[in-house]
Protein backbone atom coordinates (compact mmCIF):
# COMPACT_ATOMS: atom_id res chain seq x y z
CA UNK A 1 0.00 0.00 0.00
CA UNK A 2 1.22 3.42 -0.89
CA UNK A 3 0.73 5.30 2.16
CA UNK A 4 1.47 9.40 2.93
CA UNK A 5 1.23 10.47 6.71
CA UNK A 6 0.48 14.05 6.91
CA UNK A 7 2.51 15.18 9.96
CA UNK A 8 6.22 14.08 11.09
CA UNK A 9 5.56 14.51 14.53
CA UNK A 10 6.03 11.99 17.26
CA UNK A 11 2.85 10.03 16.36
CA UNK A 12 3.24 9.97 12.70
CA UNK A 13 6.87 8.90 12.70
CA UNK A 14 6.19 6.11 15.27
CA UNK A 15 3.54 4.87 13.07
CA UNK A 16 5.84 5.43 9.67
CA UNK A 17 8.64 3.64 11.72
CA UNK A 18 6.08 0.04 11.98
CA UNK A 19 4.48 0.49 8.30
CA UNK A 20 7.36 1.01 6.52
CA UNK A 21 8.26 -3.08 7.21
CA UNK A 22 5.94 -4.11 4.16
CA UNK A 23 4.85 -0.57 2.71
CA UNK A 24 5.62 2.63 0.49
CA UNK A 25 5.46 5.14 2.81
CA UNK A 26 6.35 9.17 2.63
CA UNK A 27 6.39 11.63 5.59
CA UNK A 28 4.99 15.08 4.91
CA UNK A 29 6.31 18.33 7.54
CA UNK A 30 7.07 21.35 7.20
CA UNK A 31 9.76 20.87 9.56
CA UNK A 32 12.97 21.24 7.00
CA UNK A 33 15.46 20.10 9.55
CA UNK A 34 13.44 16.91 10.53
CA UNK A 35 12.74 16.00 7.11
CA UNK A 36 16.39 16.71 6.15
CA UNK A 37 17.71 14.27 8.72
CA UNK A 38 15.04 11.43 8.03
CA UNK A 39 16.15 11.50 4.48
CA UNK A 40 19.78 11.89 5.19
CA UNK A 41 20.22 9.25 8.26
CA UNK A 42 17.53 7.56 8.58
CA UNK A 43 14.47 7.67 11.31
CA UNK A 44 15.91 6.67 14.70
CA UNK A 45 12.67 5.21 16.37
CA UNK A 46 13.67 4.51 20.40
CA UNK A 47 12.24 2.00 22.14
CA UNK A 48 12.58 0.77 25.52
CA UNK A 49 16.17 1.85 25.38
CA UNK A 50 16.88 0.28 22.04
CA UNK A 51 17.13 2.00 18.96
CA UNK A 52 16.28 1.02 15.03
CA UNK A 53 16.63 3.00 12.44
CA UNK A 54 14.28 2.75 9.39
CA UNK A 55 14.05 4.66 5.86
CA UNK A 56 10.97 5.75 4.99
CA UNK A 57 10.60 9.09 2.49
CA UNK A 58 10.00 12.05 3.53
CA UNK A 59 9.49 15.63 2.22
CA UNK A 60 7.73 19.07 2.37
CA UNK A 61 6.42 19.03 -0.66
CA UNK A 62 3.18 17.51 -1.25
CA UNK A 63 3.67 16.93 -5.04
CA UNK A 64 6.18 14.58 -4.33
CA UNK A 65 3.37 12.56 -2.32
CA UNK A 66 0.63 12.52 -4.95
CA UNK A 67 -1.11 9.23 -5.50
CA UNK A 68 -1.65 7.59 -2.18
CA UNK A 69 -4.00 4.57 -1.19
CA UNK A 70 -4.04 5.55 1.84
CA UNK A 71 -3.45 9.69 4.03
CA UNK A 72 -3.07 9.37 7.40
CA UNK A 73 -3.52 12.80 9.11
CA UNK A 74 -1.34 12.90 12.45
CA UNK A 75 -1.32 16.78 12.72
CA UNK A 76 -2.54 18.11 15.55
CA UNK A 77 -6.36 18.80 15.47
CA UNK A 78 -6.15 22.02 15.33
CA UNK A 79 -4.43 22.20 12.28
CA UNK A 80 -6.29 19.34 10.30
CA UNK A 81 -8.02 21.62 8.09
CA UNK A 82 -5.28 23.95 7.24
CA UNK A 83 -3.07 20.92 6.69
CA UNK A 84 -5.13 19.56 4.15
CA UNK A 85 -5.85 22.60 2.34
CA UNK A 86 -2.24 22.97 1.80
CA UNK A 87 -1.41 18.71 1.14
CA UNK A 88 -4.75 19.24 -1.22
CA UNK A 89 -2.31 17.15 -3.74
CA UNK A 90 -1.70 14.24 -1.93
CA UNK A 91 -5.43 13.01 -2.24
CA UNK A 92 -7.02 11.16 -4.76
CA UNK A 93 -10.28 10.30 -6.19
CA UNK A 94 -9.95 6.87 -4.07
CA UNK A 95 -7.62 7.58 -1.62
CA UNK A 96 -8.73 6.71 2.09
CA UNK A 97 -8.00 9.21 4.39
CA UNK A 98 -7.62 7.81 8.32
CA UNK A 99 -7.57 10.09 10.94
CA UNK A 100 -6.18 8.92 15.17
CA UNK A 101 -5.65 12.52 16.21
CA UNK A 102 -6.86 13.73 19.58
CA UNK A 103 -9.76 15.85 19.87
CA UNK A 104 -13.39 16.33 18.40
CA UNK A 105 -14.62 17.40 15.06
CA UNK A 106 -11.66 16.35 12.89
CA UNK A 107 -14.11 14.33 10.72
CA UNK A 108 -15.58 17.25 9.79
CA UNK A 109 -12.41 19.16 8.98
CA UNK A 110 -11.68 15.96 6.87
CA UNK A 111 -14.67 15.75 4.98
CA UNK A 112 -14.32 19.32 3.17
CA UNK A 113 -11.78 17.18 1.59
CA UNK A 114 -12.53 13.62 1.15
CA UNK A 115 -16.11 11.71 0.17
CA UNK A 116 -18.04 10.34 3.73
CA UNK A 117 -16.95 6.67 1.94
CA UNK A 118 -13.30 7.47 1.98
CA UNK A 119 -13.57 9.01 5.41
CA UNK A 120 -12.07 6.69 8.43
CA UNK A 121 -11.78 7.82 12.09
CA UNK A 122 -10.47 5.90 14.61
CA UNK A 123 -8.46 6.26 18.17
CA UNK A 124 -5.42 4.81 19.87
CA UNK A 125 -3.51 4.21 23.16
CA UNK A 126 -0.26 4.32 21.48
CA UNK A 127 1.79 7.76 22.36
CA UNK A 128 5.24 8.53 21.59
CA UNK A 129 7.41 11.75 21.76
CA UNK A 130 10.01 13.91 19.55
CA UNK A 131 13.44 13.99 20.89
CA UNK A 132 15.11 15.90 17.73
CA UNK A 133 15.07 15.54 14.13
CA UNK A 134 15.23 12.35 13.24
CA UNK A 135 14.73 10.93 16.46
CA UNK A 136 11.84 9.87 18.20
CA UNK A 137 10.36 7.56 21.05
CA UNK A 138 7.70 4.96 20.91
CA UNK A 139 6.60 5.07 24.27
CA UNK A 140 4.52 1.84 23.46
CA UNK A 141 0.56 1.23 23.59
CA UNK A 142 -1.25 -1.73 22.73
CA UNK A 143 -4.57 -0.79 20.01
CA UNK A 144 -5.61 0.97 17.34
CA UNK A 145 -9.57 1.04 16.98
CA UNK A 146 -10.81 2.47 13.34
CA UNK A 147 -14.00 2.34 11.24
CA UNK A 148 -16.08 4.22 8.51
CA UNK A 149 -18.22 7.35 9.29
CA UNK A 150 -20.72 5.56 6.45
CA UNK A 151 -21.70 2.24 6.25
CA UNK A 152 -18.85 0.81 3.87
CA UNK A 153 -16.53 -1.19 6.23
CA UNK A 154 -13.94 -2.02 3.14
CA UNK A 155 -11.82 0.78 3.46
CA UNK A 156 -11.15 0.59 6.96
CA UNK A 157 -10.90 -3.12 6.74
CA UNK A 158 -7.65 -2.86 4.02
CA UNK A 159 -6.06 -0.47 6.66
CA UNK A 160 -6.67 -2.77 9.16
CA UNK A 161 -4.90 -5.64 7.38
CA UNK A 162 -2.01 -3.59 6.10
CA UNK A 163 -1.37 -2.50 10.02
CA UNK A 164 -1.85 -5.95 11.24
CA UNK A 165 0.84 -6.84 8.86
CA UNK A 166 3.46 -4.69 10.42
CA UNK A 167 2.38 -5.83 14.01
CA UNK A 168 0.41 -3.35 14.74
CA UNK A 169 -2.76 -4.47 15.89
CA UNK A 170 -5.70 -3.41 14.60
CA UNK A 171 -9.63 -3.83 15.40
CA UNK A 172 -12.17 -2.62 12.95
CA UNK A 173 -15.79 -1.27 14.39
CA UNK A 174 -19.13 0.28 12.65
CA UNK A 175 -19.73 3.88 12.73
CA UNK A 176 -21.26 3.91 15.97
CA UNK A 177 -19.04 2.16 17.71
CA UNK A 178 -16.05 4.26 16.37
CA UNK A 179 -18.28 7.92 17.82
CA UNK A 180 -18.36 5.96 21.08
CA UNK A 181 -14.63 5.11 21.20
CA UNK A 182 -13.42 9.13 20.08
CA UNK A 183 -15.54 10.38 23.14
CA UNK A 184 -14.34 7.83 25.61
CA UNK A 185 -11.02 9.15 24.38
CA UNK A 186 -12.20 13.00 24.65
CA UNK A 187 -13.55 12.40 28.05
CA UNK A 188 -10.27 11.21 29.67
CA UNK A 189 -8.17 13.84 27.78
CA UNK A 190 -10.48 16.85 28.65
CA UNK A 191 -10.15 15.65 32.69
CA UNK A 192 -6.44 15.00 32.34
CA UNK A 193 -4.73 16.89 29.66
CA UNK A 194 -4.75 20.68 30.50
CA UNK A 195 -4.68 20.24 34.03
CA UNK A 196 -1.19 18.85 34.02
CA UNK A 197 -0.65 21.82 31.03
CA UNK A 198 -1.81 24.33 34.26
CA UNK A 199 -0.35 22.78 36.96
CA UNK A 200 3.01 21.79 35.59
CA UNK A 201 3.27 18.49 37.42
CA UNK A 202 3.45 14.61 36.17
CA UNK A 203 0.07 12.92 35.22
CA UNK A 204 -0.32 10.59 38.21
CA UNK A 205 0.07 13.36 40.14
CA UNK A 206 -3.61 14.02 39.59
CA UNK A 207 -4.61 11.50 41.85
CA UNK A 208 -3.19 13.47 45.13
CA UNK A 209 -5.87 14.85 47.57
CA UNK A 210 -7.32 18.47 45.75
CA UNK A 211 -6.42 17.62 42.15
CA UNK A 212 -8.52 13.90 42.11
CA UNK A 213 -11.52 16.32 42.72
CA UNK A 214 -10.05 18.51 40.37
CA UNK A 215 -10.29 16.20 37.20
CA UNK A 216 -13.58 14.51 38.60
CA UNK A 217 -15.30 17.81 38.05
CA UNK A 218 -14.06 18.06 34.70
CA UNK A 219 -14.77 14.50 33.65
CA UNK A 220 -18.31 14.94 35.00
CA UNK A 221 -18.76 17.90 33.13
CA UNK A 222 -17.98 16.10 29.85
CA UNK A 223 -19.68 12.86 30.56
CA UNK A 224 -23.29 14.96 30.93
CA UNK A 225 -22.69 16.48 27.70
CA UNK A 226 -21.70 13.03 26.00
CA UNK A 227 -25.16 12.34 27.74
CA UNK A 228 -26.76 14.89 26.34
CA UNK A 229 -25.33 14.21 23.17
CA UNK A 230 -26.84 10.25 23.32
CA UNK A 231 -24.10 8.78 24.77
CA UNK A 232 -24.68 5.58 27.14
CA UNK A 233 -21.69 6.99 29.37
CA UNK A 234 -21.83 6.69 33.67
CA UNK A 235 -19.96 9.56 35.41
CA UNK A 236 -18.86 6.60 38.21
CA UNK A 237 -17.56 4.41 35.45
CA UNK A 238 -15.39 7.22 33.94
CA UNK A 239 -14.12 8.00 37.60
CA UNK A 240 -12.90 4.39 37.96
CA UNK A 241 -11.58 4.15 34.72
CA UNK A 242 -9.46 7.14 35.03
CA UNK A 243 -8.36 6.63 38.46
CA UNK A 244 -6.82 3.33 37.01
CA UNK A 245 -5.05 4.85 33.98
CA UNK A 246 -3.43 7.44 36.28
CA UNK A 247 -2.16 4.23 38.39
CA UNK A 248 -0.63 2.35 35.71
CA UNK A 249 1.06 5.75 34.11
CA UNK A 250 5.11 6.21 34.96
CA UNK A 251 6.33 8.29 37.30
CA UNK A 252 7.46 10.97 34.77
CA UNK A 253 4.15 11.01 32.49
CA UNK A 254 3.03 14.17 30.97
CA UNK A 255 -0.13 14.79 28.42
CA UNK A 256 0.59 16.07 25.11
CA UNK A 257 -0.80 19.56 26.58
CA UNK A 258 2.11 19.91 28.48
CA UNK A 259 4.63 19.28 26.09
CA UNK A 260 2.93 21.97 23.81
CA UNK A 261 2.85 24.53 26.97
CA UNK A 262 6.08 23.64 27.48
CA UNK A 263 7.47 24.33 24.07
CA UNK A 264 5.38 27.48 23.74
CA UNK A 265 3.22 26.01 21.29
CA UNK A 266 -0.36 26.50 20.52
CA UNK A 267 -2.17 23.67 21.70
CA UNK A 268 -5.63 21.67 21.39
CA UNK A 269 -7.52 23.16 24.16
CA UNK A 270 -10.13 24.33 21.74
CA UNK A 271 -10.59 20.33 20.53
CA UNK A 272 -10.93 18.89 23.93
CA UNK A 273 -12.42 20.88 26.93
CA UNK A 274 -13.18 23.69 24.08
CA UNK A 275 -15.62 21.32 22.29
CA UNK A 276 -17.08 20.33 25.43
CA UNK A 277 -17.87 23.89 26.17
CA UNK A 278 -19.44 24.17 23.08
CA UNK A 279 -21.87 21.23 22.66
CA UNK A 280 -22.65 21.86 26.45
CA UNK A 281 -23.77 25.36 25.25
CA UNK A 282 -25.70 23.64 22.46
CA UNK A 283 -27.31 20.94 24.62
CA UNK A 284 -28.02 23.32 27.63
CA UNK A 285 -25.50 21.84 30.07
CA UNK A 286 -23.75 23.81 32.03
CA UNK A 287 -19.51 23.19 32.33
CA UNK A 288 -18.38 26.67 34.01
CA UNK A 289 -14.78 24.42 35.22
CA UNK A 290 -13.99 23.46 31.51
CA UNK A 291 -14.85 27.13 30.41
CA UNK A 292 -12.25 28.26 33.35
CA UNK A 293 -9.97 25.67 31.86
CA UNK A 294 -10.12 26.76 28.21
CA UNK A 295 -9.41 30.63 29.26
CA UNK A 296 -6.92 29.44 31.36
CA UNK A 297 -4.71 27.78 28.60
CA UNK A 298 -5.07 30.43 26.42
CA UNK A 299 -4.50 33.29 28.81
CA UNK A 300 -0.42 30.85 28.87
CA UNK A 301 -0.83 30.79 24.69
CA UNK A 302 -1.08 34.61 24.61
CA UNK A 303 1.85 34.78 27.34
CA UNK A 304 4.25 33.21 24.36
CA UNK A 305 7.19 35.42 23.08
Amino acid sequence: MKITILGAGAMGCMMAGFLVKRHDVILVDVWKEHIEAINDKGLCIRFQGEETVVHPKATTDPDQAKGADLVIVFVKSIQTAGALEKNKAVLGGGTLVLSLQNGYGNDQDILKFAPKNNVIMGTTDRAASVLGPGLVNNSGGRYIHIGPLGEDMSGAGKIAAAFRECGLDTDVYDAKHVNEMIWDKLIINCANNALVALLDINTPQLLQEHLSDSFKMLLGESVKVSRACGLPFEEGVYVEKNIALLKSLSKEARTSMWQDVNKKRRTEIDRMNGAIVRLGREKGVPTPCSELVVHLIHAIENKYV
